[in-house]
């Protein structure tokens, strides 16, 4: 085995033997073979470098070789003459090109200006004589570009044409070649050879022979045709419109210095230049848009490979699409030019050209595939400044082949391709593709160019501001402002029985041809909606001024409303009213107009007063127009409510219409002008079943079978159906206050914390401490319970257990003193209303939002506020706006003299106003502008609506901005806004501070309960209801604060009054903390006791914490009636004796 084991080892070690040998051979192998290959590495690299240098030697040589020819030299390279054939330079030319090479040697650029020089010095004034060229003697210098017509050279003349133009474009549109300075002291190219070399060789007048033998023209046309493609597809708008915005930019910033401080000459000089250079390179790049119409018909019948007959539309469009997209993109490049600049335009035909190439869709599309968001809003903003400067309308049309007939409503569409395409770069709201912050847009998503400065933004804005003047405004709308609403269309005033056949078809014939033309009015005015629509969606900064100025042009607003009832086969807009445009409104392609009208019927409303909305019926009829117009947006208004997504938003104009469908029903609440039951409510009885009509908008309200949600209204309100909620909450005046206040006093009900808190507060101190201990706490610890322990004057704590009627005692005198106008918070009007003090001190506005809170509070405990607030603020809680007619009763002097100056007939400018208000702050008077620029901006007849517009917007709502928001943040903490929204003003007034009627003393003795002796029946108690019967109704209000803290009843009667009313009988001679005799109320009851002592008795007393009445049993009715008219207008307070 031993033997075995030993031969198994030798074998063993054999074998690794051979495989260390293997590989070690392996090794060496790979060792070769690399070396090899570096062997080779190293050749191939020594064969280059050889190669390179011997290049570079060669360069170098050719360079002394071109220089010694030419005669170069960097001293005397600029003052040399010359006298050099065309066929030498174009040697030299060739030779060049060759080694040319700027950045292997700076000089290089050097020497091409020099070869542009001597290119130059070729060029006199073309011409061929009638003589062939072989007979020529003369010593005249042929034109460097004349070459082209010569077939010996035409080849290498055209391949060295295309290198010298390109090498121009490429040197004008840069900077200087200067040695030794930093990038950002390069100083920019204005003039020089390469410049002039570049307008002369680019014009097409300089390409036509004078003589005898004219077919040269076509030839040479066609040579200088190739050379503007060849730089058009190397990038030749491309690089020009590089270098016009570097220009552009440098003129701006020169013009704002000078704006500031007059230029020093240096500058002068280089505003001067650059403009020149601007003009020139604008040449430079109207050359072949010029030379495209010129050359059509020549090259139809041209036999080349480069051009063919099937291209020859497509190299005119492709040019002037070039230079829409590379060179009126250029931000704010109109504001740089001069008059002679927009001639070239005029010329060269650029505006009609442009505005007919973007309201082409085809042709359009292939432009805006080329540019980001913001070449389109400057493109938009140059096209819009050329429209301010010329004409572009009247300019006649110039194109040999096609004819552009270019109008009004072209340049329309063409603004609105170019914003259509902008917002799919736009956001309102961050996103991870909208992340970039834009000083237009908001939020961008396309690329942004870093040379573009801040301040041309704001120039954007003041060319697009042309849209939105009133000149244009005019123009756009012209269309409507005359047009004439033929009464005899109406159906209403057609009675097809007492009408002959004869006069039918000639009606029917003129209704035809009237629609026809309503047709194609409303396709314009449906653009020109879209186009405003557009602007105020994208130039949210701007909405307002857009807004405001397309409103107040006189009549618009009007006579939009005529022109909309008259679209549509029926009419009377009936046409937004059909299945298809309320599933659908977005493809409604007439929704534009609707949606345009609701922004600006929205703004108009406000400044109408009541004077003219209903005595002068300006600028709406009550029977034609608002009438009609309530109707409509009640029933569209909720139709699209009604067809909304559950889990969705309405439609984008629901917005807009429900603002104008409330402005006309708050106007409708305070002076009637419609049939309310008929106008408003649209669900009569909440607690039947839907009506057939109205079942139909809520089949799809609800995911879940409908029998669970119930058939009546109210059923789906208390199963949260979301259909049902919307229109509760946005729509409520469609539903029966009775019904809203019920499902409002449910959810203050159910809307309760379980939290339990105790508070200490001294009587004296109401406000500061009810503010320190409940102000940090959250809305959800003030829904809990809060139990009060009052402080007496003694710093003793009161003996009692809080059982809800002192909790009713602190909160009642806590928002007396905060409503005291000694307190500061709140000012009274004039009619006794409450509003946000507009003085009150910045650090107050916690205390906002802390009382917020607690009225808030006390309606949910159905405390009545015995102070009521003004209409306008109460618009402001329930998120209303307000109108012009809301400053009546609270600033009467203010609403006089804005009525006076839009009513006055002389010139506004007489009074000499301007937009800013004068306010007093600590004493010192500060001036404030109503908008940017206002104090500059005086009021004209023009504008003095804006004025006044925005004066009243100033005091309704930016006066008191902050402390409103902070008193309606903690009022909607703990009653959401959805359910404030459920009332108007008026029926918010009355649910916080009950009804403002006289009261029945009978509704009250109905809900009164009796303690200590007392019922109904009781001699007393009988003598007590009469005498109220028998009050004023200011005895029975003043009855009615003595007893419950408020001089008017809850809202519904006074079942609602929380705690019930209470009537318990005490001892004319004990007061109610003494024991009293067990028989005193039999006593009581058989009127035992003396008259005498009964008249010096006790009064009546309340706790108005508890709604309770303590009444002695006066023995005689007259007795108790003087003492309760003594008690209720004593005013001394709580536990009267």
């Amino acid at each position: 085995m031993f033997s075995f084991d030993k031969k198994n080892a030798e074998k063993q070690a054999f074998v690794d033997k051979a495989r260390s040998e293997r590989e070690k051979r392996e090794l060496q192998r790979v060792k070769q073979k690399e070396e090899q290959k570096h062997a080779q590495a190293v050749n191939v690299i020594q064969t280059a470098y050889k190669k390179h240098y011997q290049r570079k030697k060669d360069i170098k040589h050719l360079r002394e070789l071109w220089d010694n020819d030419v005669l170069y030299s960097d001293v005397n390279g600029s003052n040399s003459t010359f006298s050099v054939s065309s066929t030498v330079i174009l040697d030299y030319s060739y030779l060049m090109f060759a080694f040319f090479n700027p950045s292997d040697d700076e000089k290089d650029l050097s020497r091409f200006s020099y070869l542009c020089k001597m290119i130059l010095s070729t060029i006199t004034p073309p011409s061929i004589p009638a003589k062939s060229q072989a007979q020529e003697t003369s010593p005249t210098v042929v034109p460097f570009h004349s070459l082209l017509l010569n077939e010996r050279y035409r080849v290498l003349m055209l391949k060295i044409m295309k290198k010298i133009l390109w090498q121009c474009v490429i040197c004008v549109v840069g900077f200087l070649h200067e040695t030794n300075i930093s990038n950002s002291s390069k100083t920019l190219y204005l003039s020089g050879p390469e410049l002039r070399l570049l307008i002369y060789f680019l014009d097409p007048k300089n390409y036509i022979v004078k003589g005898t033998i004219a077919s040269y023209s076509s030839i040479w046309n066609q040579q200088l045709v190739l050379l503007h493609d060849y730089l058009i597809h190397q990038g030749f708008y491309k690089q020009f419109g590089y270098g016009i915005m570097l220009r552009v930019n440098f003129i701006l910033s020169l013009q704002s210095r000078a704006l500031k401080a007059e230029l020093i000459n240096d500058d002068k000089k280089l505003l001067k230049s650059s403009q020149l250079w601007l003009m020139a390179c604008l040449r430079c790049c109207l050359f072949p848009l010029g030379l495209s119409n010129k050359v059509d018909m020549t090259l139809n019948n041209l036999q080349s490979v480069e051009i063919s007959q099937s291209n020859v539309q497509d190299r005119s469009v492709n040019i002037i699409n070039n230079f829409i997209s590379h060179i009126l993109t250029t931000p704010c490049l109109l504001s740089c030019f001069d008059r002679t600049c927009l001639e070239m335009f005029k010329t060269y035909n650029i505006p009609s050209r442009t505005i007919y190439t973007m309201c082409t869709p085809d042709r359009a599309v292939k432009i805006l595939q080329m540019i980001t968001g913001n070449d389109t809003i400057f493109l938009a903003g140059n096209l819009v400044e050329l429209m301010s400067r010329i004409d572009i309308i009247s300019l006649p049309s110039k194109n040999n082949n096609n004819d552009i007939n270019i109008t009004f409503h072209n340049f329309i569409e063409s603004i609105i391709s170019l914003l259509q395409h902008c917002q799919k770069f736009v956001s309102t709201k961050q996103s991870n593709t909208h992340y970039q912050y834009h000083p237009i847009f908001t939020w961008y998503s396309g690329t942004t160019d870093p040379n573009i400065p801040r301040s041309h933004f704001n120039r954007l804005i003041s060319q697009l501001e042309y849209l939105w003047q009133k000149p244009f405004l005019l123009r756009s709308f012209n269309h409507v402002l005359h047009f004439k609403f033929d009464s005899q269309l109406d159906d209403n005033n057609l009675d097809s029985s007492n009408t002959s056949s004869q006069n039918k078809k000639l009606t029917d014939k003129k209704s035809s041809l009237n629609s026809s033309q309503i047709t194609l009015l409303a396709i314009d005015t449906q653009d020109v909606c879209r186009l405003y629509l557009m602007l105020s969606k994208l130039l949210n900064m701007q909405k307002h001024d857009i807004m405001m100025n397309l409103t107040f042009i006189p009549r618009l607003v009007p006579t939009l409303w005529q022109f909309m009832t008259c679209l549509g086969p029926k009419g009377r807009m009936k046409i937004f009213l059909s299945e298809t445009v309320i599933k659908e409104p977005e493809k409604e392609p007439l929704i534009g107009i609707l949606e345009l009208f609701c922004e600006s019927c929205g703004i108009l409303l406000l400044t109408i007063d009541d004077d003219e909305l209903y005595e002068m019926q300006t600028p709406f009829s009550i029977e034609r127009d608002l009438k009609p117009m309530a109707t409509f947006f009640n029933k569209f208004c909720f139709a699209l409510l009604s067809n909304s997504p559950p889990d969705g938003n309405p439609p984008v104009i629901f917005e807009s219409a429900r603002r104008v469908l409330l402005q006309l029903h708050s106007r409708d609440t305070r002076r009637v002008f419609t049939d309310p039951d008929h106008t408003w409510l649209l669900i009569k009885d909440p607690k039947k079943s839907l009506p057939l009509s109205l079942a139909n908008f809520f089949k799809k309200s609800s995911i879940v079978n409908s029998n669970n949600l119930g058939t009546s209204f109210l059923e789906r309100i208390r199963n949260n159906d979301p259909i049902s909620v919307k229109i509760l909450n946005l729509l409520p005046h469609t539903i029966p206050f009775e019904t809203r206040l019920d499902i409002f006093r449910e959810f203050l009900q159910n809307n309760s914390d379980w939290s339990d808190i105790v508070i200490k507060i001294r009587r004296d101190h109401v406000l500061d401490d009810g503010y320190k201990q409940l102000g940090r706490l959250t809305a959800t610890q003030i829904k809990g319970q809060i139990r009060v322990m009052f402080v007496n004057e003694t710093g003793v704590d009161e003996i009692g257990v809080d059982q809800g009627g002192p909790f009713k005692e602190f909160i009642t005198q806590l928002i007396a003193e905060a409503f005291d106008p000694k307190c500061g918070l709140f000012a009274i009007t004039p009619d006794g209303s409450l509003y946000p003090n507009p003085h009150s001190a910045h650090t107050k506005l916690p205390l906002y939002t802390f009382l917020g809170r607690m009225i808030a509070r006390a309606m949910k405990e159905k405390i009545l506020l015995d102070s009521q607030f003004a209409e306008f603020f109460l618009s402001k809680i329930s998120g209303r706006a307000v109108f012009l007619e809301d400053l009546i009763g609270w600033n009467n002097e203010l609403w006089k003299n804005l009525i006076f100056l839009k009513r006055y007939e002389g010139n506004v400018e007489d009074l000499s106003l301007y937009f800013v208000v004068d306010e007093e702050v600590n004493g010192r008077i500060i001036s404030k502008e109503l908008r940017a620029g206002g104090s500059h901006m005086a009021v004209t007849n023009y504008n003095r609506i804006q004025y006044i517009y925005l004066m009243a917007d100033y005091k309704l709502n930016k006066q008191i901005k902050e402390q409103t928001e902070a008193f309606i943040s903690g009022f909607q903490s703990m009653i959401p806004i959805n359910r404030l929204r459920m009332f108007s003003p008026p029926e918010l007034r009355r649910v916080m501070s009950g009804e403002d009627v006289d009261w029945d003393v009978s509704d009250l003795r109905q809900h009164t309960t009796y303690q200590s002796g007392y019922f109904d029946q009781h001699r007393t108690i009988r003598n007590l209801w009469s005498i109220l019967e028998e009050f004023d109704s200011k005895d029975k209000n003043a009855f009615l604060k003595f007893v419950t803290s408020c001089s008017r009843p809850p809202l519904g009667g006074f079942k609602y009054l929380q705690p019930q009313f209470t009537i318990r009988m005490v001892s004319m001679e004990y007061d109610d903390s003494e024991s009293r005799p067990v028989l005193a109320p039999v006593k009581a009851f058989f009127s035992f006791g003396n008259l005498k002592s009964a008249a010096k008795g006790r009064l009546p007393t309340s706790s108005t914490c508890f709604n309770l009445l303590k009444l002695p049993a006066y023995p005689q009715k007259s007795i108790l009636k003087e003492k309760l008219k003594y008690a209720i207008h004593s005013n001394t307070g709580f536990e009267l004796h």
